[in-house]
């Protein structure tokens, strides 16, 4: 058996390991994680969305690993902080790679909404009891979906490999709408915190790309999916609410609660 090589990376629920130039093994601290990542790239298989190639599971020292291809390019935000000029381009690639990854199905990955829900409890020390009630009422009233969403689709989790554009980062997919997930990227293009340690003339520079990047993705997506601009605003409040469960700063939990309580009325 072909030993695991040099440790590349490292995360809260897996390490990542180099199998010479052109693959990387992701070994899993939590059997069920592996069988998770595993169903959700049985989803893709028949699924044309760009995404890095699966090899197959190694086990080595009773640890279990995916052998994936590596992808050593940059992401979209790299490219886009080199080449600001192409926003409206990238903007558009990023709504093309989130509608072609909607049309594949993903029955036996977790309910969205279940997802949704259970982050909005998390959340219920910001949003207080009266908001809780509201806001999983409204998530109760919103429609099941069996298609796959990626669950934190943004510009940092598309990379270029060598043959172009992959999705990567897959341990938040689950079954559910699109309208849902597009909404979700929306969301962070137009309220996710800048650093604070970013000069304002920055930010400023940065909130503006960031606001043609949004334009674009949102154009383009509506023209590709069919989905409404009333689908997208039906889920705003419980993604938000969610969103307030995810260690955010506190400039942003204040502007998520405010739009919160104008979307509930």
């Amino acid at each position: 058996m072909e030993a695991w090589g040099e440790k590349i990376g490292q995360g809260r629920t897996a390490d990542v390991y180099a199998l010479g130039e052109d693959r990387i093994v992701k070994v899993f601290r939590q059997p069920q994680l592996l069988e998770f990542e595993w169903t959700v790239a049985e989803c893709l298989d028949d699924s044309s969305v760009p995404r890095p190639r699966v090899y197959g599971r190694q086990e080595q020292d009773g640890m279990q690993g995916i052998v994936y291809e590596r992808i050593q390019g940059p992401t979209m935000m790299a490219q886009l902080a080199a080449r600001p000029e192409e926003v409206e381009a990238f903007g558009r690639l990023l709504a093309r790679l989130h509608a072609e990854l909607h049309k594949a199905g993903a029955g036996r990955l977790p309910s969205h909404k279940e997802v949704l829900a259970h982050g909005i409890r998390r959340s219920r020390a910001l949003l207080t009891e009266h908001r809780e009630r509201a806001v999983l009422r409204l998530l109760e009233s919103l429609p099941e979906g069996m298609t796959l969403c990626h669950g934190d689709f943004h510009p940092d989790n598309v990379m270029y490999g060598q043959q172009g554009p992959v999705v990567i980062d897959w341990m938040t997919a689950t079954r559910g709408m699109p309208a849902a997930d597009a909404a979700r990227t929306l969301m962070l293009l137009r309220h996710a915190e800048l650093p604070e340690e970013m000069p304002e003339p920055v930010q400023q520079a940065v909130k503006a790309l960031r606001a043609r990047l949004l334009g674009a993705y949102e154009a383009e997506y509506l023209r590709l999916s069919g989905v409404s601009k009333e689908e997208l605003a039906s889920w705003e409040a419980p993604l938000m609410a969610a969103r307030l469960g995810e260690s955010v700063p506190e400039r942003e939990c204040v502007r998520l609660l405010e739009l919160i309580d104008e979307r509930l009325g």
